[in-house]
């Protein structure tokens, strides 16, 4: 693993900022049956991923997957597999997966609104595949490019920064290091409740210690 993390290292700095480039959220008002129409979603039982925050919290999905390609929604595309939580400034972040920290951006404050101003952290996890968690707060991050990351470690806090309408965390995972050219992909979590493969728009979910 540490051979290969020298290969992507470089790599990371020149897709990362076309991601935060892209990447905006909206807080939309309206459910829609695109949420339901994705697929391919593994068993949160059998997932491997945990979701982003600690055991015990409860957060809400202001945006789930595969939204209407119109404004005011975000998630489709390339992003059409992402989730939007939210969550206060500060949040402590976990990570969902274990791997090796391959980006960290957090000099922008949660008053910088610009489409380059998104502070985020990527991981390559130990699956190959690319995790991103975005809007993160000025100088949140807790990891360093190059750090192993176990699953359940503390990597940021949540922020507001970039395009971003209230604070929240966005979390992706992609199955490439070039977030603009190839697909999300869908991630259940295995310690979600209510029990769910697929978070919807306005529930909201806690994370729970798995048995």
């Amino acid at each position: 693993m540490k051979k290969s993390n020298k290969k992507f290292i470089p790599f990371a700095f020149i897709f990362i900022s076309s991601i935060l480039i892209t990447l905006g959220c909206s807080v939309v008002k309206k459910e829609t049956k695109s949420q339901l129409e994705c697929s391919n979603y593994k068993n949160c039982d059998e997932s491997l991923y945990i979701l982003p925050f600690l055991l015990g919290e409860k957060h809400k999905v202001i945006q789930g997957n595969c939204a209407p390609n119109k404004k005011p929604w975000t998630h489709y595309g390339n992003l059409r597999y992402a989730y939007d939580f939210e969550m206060p400034i500060g949040t402590p972040i976990i990570a969902a997966y274990s791997g090796t920290v391959l980006f960290v951006r957090d000099e922008f404050t949660d008053n910088d609104h610009g489409k380059n101003q998104g502070n985020a952290i990527v991981i390559l996890q130990e699956d190959g595949t690319y995790a991103l968690y975005a809007h993160l707060t000025h100088k949140g991050s807790k990891v360093k490019i190059g750090q192993i990351v176990k699953q359940g470690d503390i990597i940021a806090l949540s922020g507001n920064s970039g395009e971003s309408p209230i604070p929240h965390l966005h979390f992706q995972v992609n199955t490439c290091g070039d977030f603009s050219k190839c697909e999300s992909i869908p991630v259940s979590f295995n310690n979600v409740y209510p029990k769910k493969n697929i978070l919807l728009k306005d529930e909201e979910y806690e994370a729970k210690v798995v048995k």
